[in-house]
């Protein structure tokens, strides 16, 4: 038997799998034909009424307070890197901001002091300064990778060629050594 969940199966939680099975019947038929206007079956509220039984009162089936549970809080999807670029765009998970609560804080006017407009500007330059060398660092980066790319590919190539030679000498030794093994056995005159 397999199953799939949508979340993670904590130890609190219930499962319950159901499943059936065909039962053949057995068949019966037993006509009774000497009572007239005779039910062959009657309600079992009919039969307690006849006999004067009360309904009998099972405290677990009465309504009780109902339970207050918290709310669950469930992890959020993760979807791993390989499989999320492979998806369309159109399934890919959107990344969307998460909007300020009040919306007076976007119409509020921050009115900054002369230092602190200073400060600020200081804060972007050292900010552009980080990310042009970021740029530059990652620029270089990619010359390195291809250069050692480049180096690499003119070394295998020249390890296949040296390989090939290798083969060729060899198939070659093997074949005389044959020829001579050949010669001794007189198989070859």
């Amino acid at each position: 038997f397999r199953a799939t969940f949508e979340d993670r199966i904590l130890m609190s939680d219930l499962v319950v799998c159901k499943c059936w099975i065909n039962v053949e019947p057995k068949k019966f038929y037993h006509p009774v034909v000497d009572v007239k206007g005779w039910r062959p079956a009657r309600l079992i509220g009919e039969l307690r009424h006849r006999a004067g039984v009360a309904v009998p009162n099972n405290p677990d089936s009465n309504y009780q307070q109902q339970l207050v549970r918290p709310e669950r809080r469930f992890n959020p999807l993760r979807i791993p890197k390989a499989l999320e670029e492979a998806l369309p765009f159109k399934t890919k998970p959107k990344n969307d901001k998460k909007r300020p609560k009040n919306a007076m804080r976007k119409k509020v006017a921050v009115i900054s002091s002369e230092r602190e407009r200073t400060i600020n500007s200081l804060i972007e330059r050292l900010k552009t300064v980080r990310s042009e060398k970021r740029r530059i660092r990652v620029a270089g980066n990619i010359k390195k990778k291809d250069a050692r790319d480049k180096r690499e590919a003119f070394i295998q190539a020249k390890r296949d060629a040296h390989s090939m030679e290798a083969r060729k000498k060899r198939y070659v030794k093997e074949g005389k050594g044959e020829t001579q093994r050949r010669k001794a056995m007189r198989l070859e005159q």
